[in-house]
């Protein structure tokens, strides 16, 4: 064993580590905190870039959409796509949500089934709140 590694070099040595290290890190945080790797919003599809979002994924995913203020004001929304299922164009919830607060934006983010879309604490800074997945109650 010594000797077959004494062969590789020095420069192999290192790549395969940072390499195993990588890979192990990624394959233990799917373990212990799967809701970090719930994100589906690569599921969430528009024609043109306009109109409502498809599930344009082979699997059912959960969908958040929420009008946002300028400020910490909010009004959100969960809806449940089948696989190929149009969102509504969300004119009506829109409407509701002027009649609380002014919004500026619409965001929409989706995860996969049985983790729910919601605000979670950024791995960067814990104080800031971002879209994410989490396991529902």
């Amino acid at each position: 064993m010594k000797k077959t590694l004494a062969r590789v070099p020095n420069w192999l040595r290192v790549v395969l580590i940072v390499l195993l290290v990588t890979v192990g890190a990624n394959v233990l945080s799917r373990f212990t905190n799967p809701a970090a790797h719930a994100t589906a919003n690569d599921c969430l599809i528009r024609e043109g870039n306009i109109g409502p979002y498809t599930n344009g994924c082979e699997k059912p995913i959960n969908a958040r959409y929420c009008f946002r203020s300028a400020g910490l004001e909010k009004t959100c929304g969960t809806v449940e796509l089948a696989p190929g299922e149009t969102m509504s164009d969300l004119r009506d919830e829109a409407e509701a949500a002027r009649k609380n607060h002014a919004f500026n934006r619409t965001t929409v983010h989706a995860c996969a089934l049985h983790y729910v879309p919601q605000d979670v604490p950024s791995n960067n800074n814990r104080a800031r709140m971002v879209d994410g997945c989490r396991k529902p109650d």
